[in-house]
């Protein structure tokens, strides 16, 4: 009965997935250049809103997984700050080469130091989250410290923090390549997620064996997270909420929830997506602040529905 039920509820998924993947695409395009505006303009965006929102998700999910706390964030390695940094450090001092880019490295580097500083042979969940919190903090301290000495770029900088996929310096290739990557090695290691909702020591030989599946899934949701950044700066609340409506909706199955995942964080941020660019066409409100908009009261709605695990 479940499997009709889940079957069910990722057939409908789909169909809202390509209806909201048409109508980013095709709403009110033009006769005129319509060739030029869907290759250049709307087929990179989506792609990007697809990617970012999927990484989002599953990085969430893993996250909430490993940690097996329902409030833990993509950003919980103090990516976002890092990203933000790196983000700021271009705009600042590189004349905005590559901004997206540089978040990429930014986040990553900050994900790897909180990962090191956290120790491999003595490594706990608890230290993670108080060193990423900790650089999270100092990072976002330089932030704000460098934007009021700049405020001649203070708004464009909050503009560019608050995400977006306006940016034009994104390589595609690069970017598709590096999240096939990440989601072929989500697929071969995702059965091992549903390990960590039993007892480690019934589903583990040995601590170390814990300890190295701890890292390797930490290490992979920030690589996902990262992706996010490089696609689309720094978004709040996909990963968070995604990974519980998805549960709400198929279960505790990770070989399941995978794509529930996907597909729930690419039509999110699809929707959001468009909303930002037509609501008040010419004007493109920040993409944040319309996933807030979106998210929180759907996913205040499901909660009410069901007891929140």
């Amino acid at each position: 009965m479940n499997n009709i039920k889940n079957i069910t509820t990722l057939a409908i998924l789909i169909i809202l997935f390509i209806s909201a993947l048409c109508c980013t695409l095709f709403y009110n395009l033009p006769h005129e250049n319509s060739s030029l505006i869907l290759e250049f303009i709307r087929i990179p965006n989506t792609t990007k809103a697809i990617i970012a929102g999927a990484s989002l998700a599953l990085a969430g999910m893993i996250l909430q997984a490993v940690t097996k706390n329902p409030l833990a964030d993509p950003y919980l390695t103090g990516l976002s700050s890092g990203a933000g940094l790196g983000i700021t450090l271009s705009i600042l001092y590189f004349h905005s080469i590559n901004y997206s880019l540089f978040g990429f490295i930014g986040a990553l580097l900050t994900s790897v130091l909180v990962i090191c500083l956290s120790g491999f042979s003595k490594f706990s969940i608890s230290k993670l989250i108080l060193i990423g919190l900790s650089v999270n903090i100092l990072a976002s301290s330089i932030i704000a410290f460098l934007i009021l000495t700049n405020a001649e770029k203070a708004y464009a900088l909050t503009l560019i923090l608050s995400g977006g996929f306006s940016s034009a310096d994104i390589s595609k290739s690069l970017l598709t390549t590096l999240f096939t990557i990440a989601l072929i090695i989500c697929i071969i290691l995702i059965p091992k997620l549903n390990l960590f909702r039993i007892d480690s020591a019934l589903t583990f030989n040995s601590l170390n064996k814990v300890l190295k599946y701890n890292i390797i899934f930490i290490m992979l949701s920030a690589f996902l997270t990262s992706i996010a950044v490089f696609t689309a700066g720094i978004l709040g609340f996909i990963g968070i909420i995604v990974p519980h409506l998805s549960k709400i909706l198929v279960g505790n199955d990770f070989r399941i929830l995978i794509f529930a995942n996907f597909l729930l964080g690419g039509l999110i941020l699809l929707i959001s997506n468009f909303i930002s660019t037509n609501l008040i066409a010419p004007i493109q409100i920040p993409l944040g602040i319309v996933i807030a908009f979106i998210g929180v009261p759907i996913f205040i709605f499901f909660l009410l529905r069901r007891d929140f695990e």
